[in-house]
Order: structure tokens, then C-alpha cells, then sequence
């Protein structure tokens, strides 16, 4: 990646091409409609964040290339579009004109800034505008206008997920990782729902409609029943009808994945071993912050927030004298639990980690996976019902991206396979698309008020969550972090062997190795933090997100910046101090240290201190178009300077170490300095 992101800055202007030809052909009539455009721009702010591009010609570029584009379908509505309408490719998309034309005369000259951010006109309006002969300065003036409102709009986005990625960097390979892949999957989840619903309704429609005909032309035959069932629930006349065979679509699909993924656990097909390398591989990624931000996220799956929720919901039901609703709602979610607990008694498959007793010590299925698409599906469907498309696709997308948050947390924090979150949340659609098709088809009619309903959701949600926090989470926190095995040592034992047992390198990602650790330290916190706060070191500033958000803001004083963790194994150092260069004032000394899982013996006060390796880094500090500081740390591999840097009153050992070929030197501070 660092090597891409040189190329691009050495030759930025193919990168500024593709960026002015996005934006340029997404506003050229029709065919912007088939442009990804918004992705383009995004992925030029994330290089420009990351420090590739520059922000002020990137912006100019896209902003030229919109207006062009715009100017261009302008000028053709203007004078050719009587020839552009004989064409095939237009006859086809008469649908899209006419949209655009009465988005036009509703919004008149307002709607050229309009349809640069409603995307189904945006390709369709300039040349409508031609069409209609709109004056040309008017159009040109807002075309501009919209245009440099446009370019930032989907820019400066990109530009503050790449800084932040260039900063999750900065800090651990790990947690770029990470986060690239949760920005992933909510991307990923919003448009498969997004092409889903767009693209896959009419077809279902289409498919419908097929069906309707080959069962009108069978007269009589064995099919009659079948064609009989079919001409009553997929009868156009019947508004439900569409639905319907979408969630028996769901139904089947979702049955049969869940049955293939039992048959392939109970059998220990292929999926158990591509269970096994996910879940190493996720475990090679964790990190303290994440593991923070994971078990805030599994809590939202969790019992104490689930049944606040459900209850919460229930009582709002009663409320209004929702009986029927009331009672589909009971059956759905109390039904859930049962079948998960049976299903975990019957298979006992183990969990990846040894985390509960009882029958939650089983995997198989997930019950977070499982309790999650029931009740905020379920949900989901209650308040997108009957409501507008919109309505319905917002409602959607939140309930499926939380759903698959709340099952990658559990394959983070090692509580399941993956195969136990797959299989909870095919049954738990099969289960809920069920209820569904039984609620749909008995045209319950009760006024739910959805739009309260999901307010009222929301603020159950909070208050669950909150509560949970507070209770369970230090607890929970614990319970899913990874155990070491503590090993005490003499000094003798630690200065003769032991000592190459210690990280010689910090590890990011398995197989990663970054730079050497020349130096390892026996003595307590609060003894190490006095020497070396007498040799003019100061404790760096507590990491928090209010201090992180000072990196983006470029007129911090350096003093004032916290310095970025960094992590070794997932473990963050615990101890990290910071000596300013007054001749350069961008420049800064920073010691990091982290505890090891070795305890040193003191013969001396009859008591175990801990050691901790490390190593010292100079950090350079630049700020790029004055936006955001950045930092780039290179650590010093020669021990014998140490001393003299550190200027600690210490008692040390320098022994020499061999390891991947090359020659280092090890300090180590021993303790009674």
C-alpha cells in the first residue's frame, strides 16, 4: 500500500484524469446514470487524506469536469436532441426522461443544483434544461455553483476516512485492517441492498408475471392445485402479492442454507477448517481499542438489550390494543430462544474459546446471530411495512448492517465460528420470513404508528445499551480478552537466558515484523516514571478520542499532541513519555514501553517487579495543505546510545543478539539503578 500511495504521488495525474473523466461522463445524459462516480470521488479524498493527492487541484479537477459534463448534455438537449430520440439506447430509458422532465418543472432552474445530488436524475436534468431552452447565463451560473457545492460534498469524505486511516495506521497495522473491513461491509451491505431492492424486485415482478401466464394456460391437469394456490397469493389484485413471493423466496433460500451448514458441521466438511483459519486470523488482528469497540457492539446482540427492546416494543403494542400484532410478536421472539437452545443442547458443538458454563458453553448456532435477526428483523418489517420506498430502504439497510456488525463482533472476540454466526442468521430469517408470510397473509390490518414505533425503538436501544454498559461491560471486557500465562524469574535466570524469551521485535499482523526492541527494563511503573521524570521526560498525554480528533486539527501545538499508541501482538505499550527537541520544534523523542509476561524476583524487598521492553522513536511531524498533522516514527535500533538519550541514572547490561541474521544489542535496565 505504501508503495501504491508513492506511485500516485509521483504521478498524480492519471489519478486527476480518472477523477475529471468520472465526473465529466456522471453528468453526460443517460449514460452518467451507469457512472460510479461517487465512488471514484471518495476514493480520490481517501488518497488525498492518506497525503497523495492535493486537495485544492483534486477538488478544482472534478469541479471542471462537472461542469463540462453538465454544459455538454446542456448544449445537446438544446440542439440535438430531436435526433438523440430515434436512438435505441434512449427509447429504452423513456422512463428515466420522463422523471427528469418533471423533476425539472417542479424545481425549475433550482433542480440543475438539485439533481447533482439526487442521483436517478442527475443525467437526465441538464439536458432537460437544453431541451427546454433555459437561459443560457442562468444555467451556466447555477452549473458552476452546484458544481464547486458538488466536488467537496463527495471529496472532503473520503479526505477524512483516509486521514483517519493514515492515522489507524500510523498507529497499528491491525487497526487499519480493521476498520477498512467494518467501512467494508457497511458499504457492502448498503449496496447489495441498495441492487437488491432496485434490481431485484422487478425481476421478481417479471417472474411473477410469467408464472401468472403458464397458470392461466393450464386448463386442467395434476397441476390444477398448484396453479390454483399460485393464480390466489401471486394475483396481481392482491397487494400483497409481491411481497409474498419475495419472502417465500427467503424462506426457501434461507432454510436451505442453514440446513447445508448444519449437515457441513455435523460431517466436518471443508467449512470447519475455513472456520479454523478465520477464526487464527481474526485473533491475529486484535487490538485493545477494537476489542473495546467489539464488546460495545456485541452488547446490542445481548440479552439485557434484546429484551429491553422486545419488552419495550410488546408494551407498545398492548398500548394500542395491537392484540394480534402483539401475539405474532410473542411467538416470533420467545419461539427464537427455544429453538437456539435446543439446537445448541442437541449438536454440543464447543466454542472457539472457552468463554460461558452451562448450555452457552455450545456454539452452534449463534445465539447473538440468531437473537439479532429475529427481533430487529422482525422489527424492521413491522415499521417498513406499507411504508414508502424510502422508508423501506432505510429501514432495511440499518437492520442488516447492525445484524452484521453484531455478527463479525462475535467472530472477533472468538465466541463463535463462522459457520455458527451463518447458520443463526439464516435460521432467524427463515424463522422471521415465516411470521412474516403468516402476518402478511392474514392482512392484519392493526395501526402500529411505525414512525413512533421506530423513535421509540431508538430510545430503547439507547437506554438498554447504556445500562448495559454500565453493568456488564468492564465484566464482559475481561471475559472476552485474551489470557497470558505470568512467568517469574531470577536475575540471574532473566540476564543469562531469559532475556531472549522477551519480544525482540514488535509484531503487527502474524508474520509481520516490524522494528527491533533494543531495550528491556526491570523496575515498577511508579519507580520508572520518577527517573525518568528527573531526567526531563514527561508522561505522555492519556489517550481519548477528544485528544485523537487533535491530529486533525493542524494548529495543535506539538506539546499539546498525544502521542499514537502502538501495539505489539494486539497489546498496546502501557507506558509511553515524550522529550521535546527545542531546536526542532516538529521533532520529538518518544519512549514506548509494554509489559511483558515476565515478573522479575527481588530477593531485596521480597516482592516480584515487572519487565517491560520497548524502544525509543524520534517522531517527525508534518501537516500537509495546513488540513491535518501527520507523523511518521522511526525507532532508534542502536542500544549503546540509550543511555546516553534516556539520561537515566541506571545500572545496565549491553549483550549482543543475533536474530534473522542481523547483529543487535540489547539493553537492559536493571533494577536499583
Amino acid at each position: 500500500m505504501h508503495a501504491l500511495l508513492n506511485d500516485i504521488a509521483i504521478h498524480p495525474h492519471w489519478v486527476l484524469l480518472a477523477v475529471f473523466l468520472a465526473a465529466f461522463v456522471e453528468s453526460l445524459v443517460l449514460i452518467g446514470t451507469l457512472v460510479p462516480a461517487g465512488l471514484v470521488m471518495f476514493t480520490a479524498g481517501a488518497l488525498i487524506g492518506a497525503g497523495a493527492l492535493n486537495v485544492w487541484l483534486t477538488l478544482s479537477i472534478a469541479a471542471i469536469g462537472a461542469v463540462a459534463g453538465d454544459g455538454l448534455s446542456y448544449e445537446v438537449g438544446r440542439k440535438y436532441y430531436e435526433r438523440l430520440r430515434t436512438w435505441q439506447f434512449v427509447k429504452r430509458r423513456t422512463a428515466i426522461i420522463d422523471r427528469g422532465e418533471q423533476f425539472f418543472q417542479r424545481h425549475g432552474g433550482k433542480s440543475i443544483l438539485f439533481a447533482r445530488f439526487f442521483a436517478p436524475v442527475r443525467a437526465v436534468v441538464p439536458v432537460i434544461a437544453g431541451i427546454a431552452h433555459m437561459p443560457r447565463a442562468r444555467f451556466y451560473a447555477v452549473n458552476v455553483g452546484s458544481a464547486l457545492a458538488w466536488s467537496p460534498a463527495h471529496i472532503l469524505p473520503g479526505v477524512i476516512f483516509g486521514a483517519s486511516i493514515q492515522l489507524a495506521e500510523a498507529v497499528s497495522g491491525r487497526l487499519a485492517l480493521i476498520l477498512i473491513m467494518m467501512a467494508g461491509f457497511v458499504w457492502l451491505t448498503t449496496w447489495v441492498m441498495r441492487v437488491g431492492i432496485r434490481t431485484g424486485l422487478p425481476i421478481i415482478k417479471s417472474s411473477r408475471d410469467r408464472l401468472l401466464q403458464w397458470a392461466n394456460r393450464q386448463a386442467s391437469g395434476r397441476f390444477t392445485r398448484l396453479e390454483g394456490w399460485m393464480s390466489y397469493f401471486l394475483a396481481p389484485r392482491r397487494p400483497e402479492s409481491q411481497i409474498l413471493l419475495v419472502l417465500t423466496l427467503l424462506l426457501v433460500g434461507s432454510s436451505w442454507l442453514f440446513l447445508g451448514i448444519m449437515e457441513d458441521v455435523i460431517t466436518s466438511d471443508p467449512l470447519v477448517g475455513a472456520d479454523a483459519a478465520i477464526f487464527h486470523w481474526l485473533q491475529g488482528l486484535r487490538t485493545s481499542p477494537v476489542d473495546h469497540l467489539m464488546v460495545a457492539i456485541t452488547e446490542l446482540g445481548g440479552a439485557g438489550v434484546l429484551w429491553v427492546v422486545a419488552l419495550t416494543v410488546l408494551g407498545w403494542f398492548v398500548a394500542w390494543r395491537c392484540w394480534r400484532t402483539a401475539g405474532y410478536w410473542v411467538i416470533t421472539t420467545a419461539f427464537a430462544q427455544i429453538l437456539v437452545k435446543l439446537l445448541k443442547w442437541t449438536i454440543g458443538r464447543p466454542r472457539p474459546l472457552s468463554l460461558y458454563n452451562g448450555v452457552e458453553q455450545y456454539a452452534f448456532p449463534s445465539g447473538h446471530a440468531t437473537s439479532s435477526m429475529v427481533i430487529y428483523g422482525f422489527l424492521a418489517f413491522l415499521i417498513a411495512r406499507r411504508q414508502p420506498p424510502l422508508i423501506r430502504m432505510s429501514t432495511a439497510v440499518i437492520a442488516v448492517v447492525g445484524i452484521v456488525l453484531i455478527g463479525f463482533s462475535r467472530l472477533y472476540l472468538g465466541a463463535h465460528w463462522l459457520s455458527d454466526v451463518l447458520a443463526g442468521w439464516s435460521i432467524g430469517l427463515a424463522w422471521i420470513t415465516w411470521m412474516a408470510i403468516v402476518y402478511t397473509h392474514q392482512q392484519v390490518k392493526e395501526d402500529l404508528h411505525p414512525r413512533i414505533l421506530a423513535a421509540l425503538t431508538a430510545v430503547a436501544l439507547l437506554l438498554g445499551s447504556t445500562w448495559t454498559m454500565h453493568e456488564q461491560f468492564s465484566a464482559d471486557l475481561t471475559g472476552y480478552a485474551p489470557t497470558a500465562k505470568i512467568k517469574a524469574v531470577t536475575l540471574d535466570q532473566w540476564t543469562r537466558t531469559e532475556w531472549r524469551q522477551l519480544p525482540q521485535q514488535r509484531t503487527e499482523i502474524s508474520g509481520d515484523n516490524e522494528e527491533f526492541f533494543p531495550l528491556q527494563w526491570a523496575d515498577s511503573a511508579t519507580t520508572l516514571q520518577r527517573r525518568l521524570t528527573l531526567a526531563g521526560w514527561q508522561p505522555a498525554a492519556t489517550w481519548s478520542m477528544p485528544a485523537a480528533l487533535l491530529w486533525l486539527a493542524p494548529g495543535t501545538e506539538v506539546k499539546n499532541l498525544p502521542v499514537l499508541p502502538k501495539y505489539d501482538q494486539g497489546k498496546s505499550s502501557e507506558l509511553a513519555f515524550v522529550a521535546l527537541d527545542p531546536v526542532r520544534p516538529l521533532t520529538r523523542m518518544i519512549l514506548r514501553l509494554w509489559q511483558s509476561d515476565y515478573l522479575l524476583e527481588d530477593s531485596v524487598h521480597q516482592d516480584r517487579i515487572p519487565i517491560w521492553y520497548g524502544a525509543l522513536y524520534q517522531e517527525k511531524l508534518q501537516r500537509p495543505w495546513h488540513l491535518f498533522t501527520l507523523g511518521s516514527t522511526a525507532n532508534l535500533p542502536d542500544a549503546s546510545l540509550i543511555p546516553h538519550l534516556l539520561q537515566v541514572d541506571m545500572r545496565t547490561a549491553v549483550l549482543p543478539n543475533t536474530q534473522n541474521g542481523l547483529f543487535r544489542q540489547v539493553v537492559l535496565v536493571l533494577p536499583g539503578g
